[in-house]
């Protein structure tokens, strides 16, 4: 697709707003592809497009459409991987509550104090990190960008408390 840039290789504000009403809708229905879910997708196309302003003086016009179905595909299948580490907290968290007798408030109560006291106990950032991502909802790339580390290393803190979490449950 060839778009009609005023002063060629510079994205400017006039070629930021050029660029972004040529591909937004063609980016929201890639993302869409890959999620199925509108808002996300939304969030998605907007994430990279206040990416791509603010390295708008680094980045090369020849190569913008490439660069920007990058950056799509990555931030959804970072938000894929964020959603199966949440199904995964979530079996796990269901597995803890449900074992022995469900309905033993006293047993439930006893398990979120531990796994209360497991949080309580975590350096920082993992304690910072984690809260964020499970009580607060934030995705893995806000977290990252909040702690100036990669979304792999927030990763690598979730897992961390998990392997915890799995490890006071003698969880395999």
């Amino acid at each position: 697709m060839s778009i009609p840039f005023k002063k060629k290789h510079l994205l400017s504000e006039e070629n930021f707003e050029i660029v972004y009403k040529a591909y937004y809708s063609r980016l929201y229905y890639y993302s869409f592809q890959f999620i199925a879910d509108e808002e996300t997708s939304k969030d998605i196309v907007n994430d990279v497009f206040e990416r791509i302003w603010l390295q708008r003086n680094e980045l090369k016009i020849e190569t913008l459409a490439l660069y920007l179905h990058t950056l799509v595909r990555n931030r959804c299948l970072d938000y894929l991987k964020h959603k199966k580490v949440e199904q995964k907290y979530g079996e796990l968290y269901s597995i803890i509550m449900k074992q022995e007798v469900s309905d033993d408030l006293d047993l439930y109560e006893s398990r979120m104090v531990r796994i209360e006291r497991i949080i309580s106990e975590l350096g920082e950032p993992t304690k910072s990190i984690f809260t964020k991502c499970y009580f607060q909802n934030k995705k893995y790339t806000e977290v990252a960008q909040e702690h100036q580390i990669s979304i792999s290393g927030v990763k690598k803190h979730i897992m961390k408390v998990l392997r915890l979490i799995r490890m006071e449950f003698n969880i395999k």
